[in-house]
């Protein structure tokens, strides 16, 4: 059985929030012991293997550590992790799909009109044109036109205004229809 006196004060959650937030490494090493456990629980259930959930919360570690600065205490750390792992556990679900889901993708008419007849084809360059794409702008397509989030959704969970969102939409669409006409004269031109 491990020593916890080492660990006096961290059961506040409000210290302990603190404390990470100055990168305080025995609070970190409190925190991960005494939340990943739960969070393993939690996860196990809705993945497909207990390696998967042991990733997801390893990442669900990383992304509260990243943006702990954005946790206002407005509910408990264990109900903000959980809302973080729940992005995590969608994000592996949407990179596991996604190669089936892009087929579907309404990326206005631009696709319609490139008149491909060949989906599998198809689905491989915009796989490729995806992954091209600068970081933010994929994100935002796949959260549109992959998750169906409505503009005003994705502005409220990323924290900007609708018309931002619908300027950088419109950035990355024009980004995709870009980097698609390149791979596609590309992959033409051989």
């Amino acid at each position: 059985m491990q020593d916890l006196t080492r660990f006096v004060g961290f059961d506040n959650e409000q210290i302990l929030t603190e404390a990470l937030k100055t990168g305080d490494e025995l609070a970190v090493e409190y925190w991960f012991k005494k939340y990943r456990p739960t969070l393993t629980k939690i996860a196990v259930p809705k993945v497909p293997n207990l390696n998967v959930a042991a990733e997801i919360v390893q990442e669900t570690f990383i992304n509260c550590l990243q943006t702990l600065n954005l946790f206002k205490g407005n509910s408990s750390l264990l109900t903000w992790m959980q809302s973080v792992m729940r992005h995590e556990i969608a994000d592996y679900y949407r990179k596991r799909y996604a190669k089936k889901f892009i087929q579907t993708i309404p990326l206005s008419d631009f696709l319609l009109e490139q008149n491909y007849k060949d989906a599998a084809g198809s689905a491989e360059l915009v796989t490729l044109v995806l992954k091209r794409m600068v970081k933010e702008n994929r994100e935002l397509l796949l959260k549109k036109y992959v998750d169906c989030k409505k503009v005003k959704d994705i502005a409220l969970e990323i924290g900007d205004s609708v018309k931002a969102v619908e300027s950088d939409l419109f950035r990355a669409r024009q980004e995709f229809k870009a980097l698609w006409l390149e791979l596609d004269h590309e992959n033409s031109g051989r």
